[in-house]
């Protein structure tokens, strides 16, 4: 397996579970980025689609997105699951986390 499909495919899997996430705590104010996880998981299919032969394009178009859905402030930088108890926040948002820490190694 081709080191380009294994990151596409890990990509397309984080930002697939990025997704639920973010669907299933839906806010008012990560509509922007709904989107923008929904584009760059089209854009990954679409790679996987063309034998990956635009890996560097797309991997560049996925840079600049991940960096405008997680400024230093605002954005997904700022996205929580709010939880009265504090267990059950740290347990909601254990895969946030993880999720942003993978595609930060990927993307850097």
């Amino acid at each position: 397996m081709s080191s380009s499909k294994l990151v596409i495919d890990k990509l397309e899997k984080s930002f697939s579970e990025l997704g639920v996430i973010l669907e299933g705590n839906k806010k008012c104010d990560i509509d922007y980025q709904i989107s923008a996880v929904i584009y760059v998981i089209n854009i990954l299919n679409e790679c996987q689609n063309n034998n990956y032969i635009d890996f560097d394009d797309v991997i560049n178009e996925i840079k600049l997105i991940y960096s405008n859905l997680y400024p230093p402030r605002g954005g997904l930088s700022d996205f929580f699951i709010w939880k009265a108890d504090f267990n059950e926040r740290v347990k909601a948002n254990e895969p946030l986390g993880r999720i942003g820490d993978e595609l930060g190694e990927m993307l850097k």
